[in-house]
């Protein structure tokens, strides 16, 4: 039996019809030049071949009645139905990023069996230009964006001649990268110095804030239903790195200003830009604990992301300053502090907008997520096939009607965009939106430059 934390366990027991609490990539390949006719079937054969013999893909809820369903516990299965969990599906005809984003739309909307391990993998065919696409979802409480990234970029070779193995049947590597920089007693040492050090002085002069911040309200939040609309969007990161340069910013901030841009233009069209800056929770990733290999490790921050100024330039400013500042508080915390104060916030957040919210002015909490995930720099192959995309599909938390994550790969930020299509009007546009809004803040970092046409955009 493996014990679930607070925060992996309230992602099982919040979840409803309206939010499943699944996370998932998107992968898409260019089939080798000399791919026979059935290559796909081929793949997906070889795939059914190995074992489900790695966790978290051979772990399972262990059945428990009444209060014991309060600490629930993941139990390895005795064996695991690899024909259930793995799916071959083909795309219609014309096959385009449309067909596609539809398809995901579709799979992501669909909540897992939870009498089962609580993933699923499907193989998709029929992609344009002999391309096909693998899209693997797993629950949040086995998983974080982070986590997955790794697993599946460890099962990818980098070269079309490698190695690949199914992630259900690779052995985990510890990736280096989230140590933590200092030990924990140096955490807690470092607190309690600042907080008595503050004691005699004079308090900063602050806004009278609300204990828990809260955005202002507009079409980004109310109530959702468990179905869900994918849409992709592609960006040259060249861009986004001269852009943060020009600007004194991190590339983090650059993507912040971004989908603040296309958010403007986004709720202009189809709702009204807010008098106050619409308010982001933005994932951050926490050192895992020893021996950690499945689960979540992450807490948050919230921060202005300034849609309310029509400047771009003023707005990129502003960004910086507000995520500056969430980092600065989140810096003074311990990380032990952080993970429990996110693991409290999660179920606050959630746990609220099962009522109805009847302030008029505000949102029960931020407005969205917006998550930055660092990915592979270098190309990678699956059975030789060379990935030419790899976009992140997040979750709805609380009252929250869209996410954007973006992952970076090679060279180019891939953006996952998801949102509830019954409550939220074409949460493709935002995509649509993403091109022209780093055209405005490069024209106004002068950095301009002649409109190029985007790479596709799924589901458009």
């Amino acid at each position: 039996m493996v014990k679930l934390n607070a925060q992996d366990a309230s992602f099982l027991m919040l979840e409803s019809a309206g939010a499943p609490m699944h996370i998932g990539f998107l992968l898409t390949f260019k089939q080798p030049g000399n791919a026979p006719a059935d290559y796909m079937q081929k793949l997906h054969a070889k795939l059914s071949r190995f074992a489900v013999d790695v966790e978290p893909f051979n772990l399972r809820l262990a059945h428990k009645e009444g209060l014991a369903k309060l600490k629930p516990e993941w139990e390895v299965a005795d064996s695991v139905d690899l024909e259930y969990h793995l799916r071959h599906e083909a795309l219609p005809w014309p096959g385009g990023e449309r067909e596609l984003g539809l398809a995901i739309s579709r799979l992501h909307s669909e909540p897992l069996e939870r009498s089962r391990p609580l993933w699923e993998c499907t193989l998709i065919e029929g992609l344009h230009g002999g391309r096909f696409a693998l899209y693997m979802k797993i629950h949040h409480a086995l998983a974080d964006g982070v986590g997955l990234m790794q697993q599946l970029t460890q099962v990818l070779a980098e070269s079309p001649r490698g190695t690949s193995l199914p992630p259900w049947s690779a052995p985990i590597v510890t990736v280096p990268g989230t140590k933590p920089t200092q030990s924990g007693d140096e955490d807690w040492r470092r607190f309690f110095e600042g907080l008595f050090a503050d004691l005699g002085k004079p308090k900063r002069e602050r806004k009278k804030e609300s204990r828990l911040p809260r955005g202002p309200r507009c079409l980004l939040n109310g109530s959702t239903t468990g179905r869900r609309r994918f849409a992709t969007q592609d960006i040259e990161l060249g861009r986004v790195k001269a852009l943060a340069k020009a600007a004194d910013a991190t590339v983090n901030d650059a993507v912040l200003a971004i989908c603040s841009g296309a958010l403007r233009r986004y709720l202009a069209e189809f709702d009204r830009i807010p008098a106050d800056p619409l308010l982001a929770s933005i994932p951050v990733a926490l050192p895992r604990e020893p021996g950690q290999t499945i689960g979540n490790s992450v807490a948050g921050v919230h921060a202005s992301i300034a849609t309310h100024l029509e400047d771009p330039r003023e707005r990129m400013t502003a960004i910086c300053a507000a995520t500056r500042e969430a980092k600065e508080e989140f810096n003074r915390l311990p990380t032990a502090m952080n993970r429990a104060i996110n693991s409290l916030g999660m179920l606050a957040m959630m746990a609220m907008p099962k009522k109805e919210n009847a302030d008029p002015d505000k949102a029960t909490f931020t407005n969205l997520t917006i998550s930055n995930v660092p990915g592979p720099k270098q190309k990678l192959y699956f059975h030789g096939a060379e990935m030419d995309g790899m976009y992140p599909v997040s979750v709805l938390a609380g009252d929250h009607r869209v996410n954007i994550t973006v992952l970076g790969y090679h060279e180019h930020l891939h953006f996952g965009i998801i949102g509830c299509p019954d409550t939220l009007p074409s949460v493709q546009k935002l995509a649509v939106l993403l091109p022209p809004a780093l055209l405005e803040l490069e024209q106004a970092f002068g950095l301009a430059r002649a409109p190029r046409r985007a790479r596709a955009v799924a589901a458009r």
